[in-house]
């Protein structure tokens, strides 16, 4: 289980960002999202504003609420 630090701070540290695109980089991957694409786009504002409200404490919530938005 790994945590984000920051999500509840609102302060983004380097390991945060790391997993952050880590876990973006993969949903992209699985969904077949191409790297660039307007769709890549919209799902990293998503990512980023997950992170910003700080709506979970780990990684794998990350995950599955941007597969959840990937498939919108």
């Amino acid at each position: 289980m790994v945590s984000l630090k920051s999500a509840k701070s609102g302060i983004a540290f380097p390991s945060d960002l790391t997993l952050l695109k880590q876990v973006f980089d993969r949903v992209c991957v699985e969904e077949g999202i191409p790297v660039g694409s307007e769709q890549a786009e919209r799902l990293s504002v998503s990512a980023t504003e997950l992170f910003s409200d700080g709506e979970f404490d780990e990684a794998a919530v990350l995950y599955e609420r941007l597969r959840l938005y990937a498939q919108l």
